[in-house]
């Protein structure tokens, strides 16, 4: 019983030190801008308030459904399509209804991640054409917004398409994030499902329904870098899972797609851990589509990158000019101490009891496949590497959520059909806890 309950004695202490901890740093250093500590208020120095709306109701109705739904019989024969349908509508449902709490133009609704002038749209007015905002990205990279600053310039180039498109204004962003929230299941229970099997994807599915990490999905472009990067994580699985010539397209498609989220979000170079465990293992056990598929995402990537070198951005150009950016703003006043340990505490408030429950378990379960177990590895190494690096001083409420839907999957290890009762009430917390926190945090985006 002592080994059960250590890690989460663990896990409590480390949250209580960093909102204490981080509450004095509120004090004495305002412009830490935490709010919240350890999470990212909207007042920098206190962004808590109790608010209640029935939009709340809402989302804890959707998070008893998943939850019931897991202690039915019924859950466990239903097919693959099925449970990854449900899991889909039911993820997007939750984030947009915690996100309407406070209304559609309040704190935490649904257009303040898309109209906020720190965010990537108001810089269309400003932003010259595509092809000179490429060629003239980092040397004009002071005129924009700081989450411009801090990321490569694809996200801002599709919104310039949607743009030519007629899809102007906010809501297509804000669609944009309610697709990607939508998506990220489908990729990640299909990469899931090839290591492990539908057994698998029916254990892991209900707690990406209703994760706490929701409350930041609808934050304008960060629940598209998450689905980018599951669909190219989820492509090279795949790919190692197949025979003969089906490896090539996969990894052609996965590279692409792993190449495309380099160039929108910087982290996507620790992301590549996340396909590329997997991977190592397939090629270690002598999969032989692992090969094919590791060269075509290799290809692949390299064409993604040599377009973008020639249109005149070069990604570790990039790099070093968002580095000097970042450590002339907020961060050289934030304490790498605290925050190696205040990003942990978000961590594990972001993935929720649940996706904790599967991490203390991935060390104990010899029945875990180990393809399956890469797959949240290479997220913790990700997520360790980011930590480690000192480039990620809080707000990685946002930066890692690339990451967290696969650290929860391992709380299928927790779920069952054998214990179907108990698998519904962790649920249960899952959501509750996304619930709880809405309500009280009055977060910046």
């Amino acid at each position: 019983m002592a080994t059960s309950i250590g890690p989460w004695l663990v896990a409590l202490v480390v949250i209580a030190v960093a909102v204490r901890w981080g509450r004095h740093l509120q004090l004495i250093e305002p412009n830490i801008r935490l709010g919240a500590a350890p999470l990212v208020g909207e007042n920098k120095r206190d962004g808590w308030d109790w608010r209640f709306d029935r939009n709340l109701l809402s989302a804890g109705g959707v998070g008893l459904i998943v939850s019931l739904a897991v202690s039915r019989p019924w859950w466990w024969r239903w097919p693959k399509g099925a449970v990854t349908a449900f899991t889909s509508l039911a993820a997007a449902c939750f984030a947009t209804l915690l996100a309407l709490a406070d209304g559609v133009e309040g704190h935490g609704e649904l257009l303040r991640g898309a109209e906020h002038p720190t965010e990537y749209l108001a810089n269309l007015a400003t932003a010259p054409p595509a092809g000179a905002f490429v060629r003239g990205f980092v040397g004009d990279i002071d005129r924009y917004s700081v989450h411009v600053r801090g990321h490569p310039p694809g996200f801002v180039l599709l919104l310039k398409v949607l743009d030519r498109l007629g899809l102007d204004g906010p809501w297509p962003v804000v669609g944009l994030s309610v697709l990607g929230t939508a998506l990220v299941p489908v990729a990640v229970l299909s990469a899931v499902g090839a290591v492990g099997g539908d057994h698998w994807v029916r254990r892991c599915a209900p707690l990406l329904a209703v994760s706490p990490y929701a409350l930041w999905q609808m934050t304008s472009a960060d629940a598209v870098f998450s689905a980018v990067g599951a669909f190219g994580a989820a492509c090279c699985v795949l790919g190692s899972a197949s025979y003969g010539w089906r490896a090539w397209p996969w990894g052609i498609a996965g590279g692409a797609l792993l190449a495309g989220l380099l160039f929108l979000t910087y982290g996507g170079a620790l992301f590549l851990l996340v396909p590329g465990l997997p991977v190592a293992v397939a090629l270690w056990r002598r999969a032989a589509a692992a090969p094919a598929v590791a060269a075509g995402a290799v290809a692949a990537a390299a064409a993604v990158t040599a377009a973008f070198a020639a249109a005149g951005f070069w990604w570790f150009d990039g790099v070093a000019e968002t580095q000097r950016q970042y450590w002339a703003g907020t961060a050289r006043l934030r304490p790498a101490g605290y925050f190696a340990l205040a990003n942990v505490a978000v961590a594990l408030i972001a993935i929720g009891p649940g996706g904790f429950a599967g991490l203390t378990g991935l060390w104990r379960r010899r029945r875990c496949p180990p393809p399956f177990a890469a797959l949240t590895l290479g997220a913790l190494l990700a997520v360790a590497g980011s930590n480690v690096s000192q480039l990620t001083k809080g707000e990685v409420e946002r930066i890692w959520l690339l990451f967290y839907p696969w650290l929860v999957v391992s709380g299928g290890l927790v779920v069952g059909a054998e214990r179907r009762w108990r698998s519904a009430a962790l649920v249960a917390s899952q959501a509750a806890c996304g619930v709880a926190l809405q309500a009280v945090l009055v977060s910046k985006w």
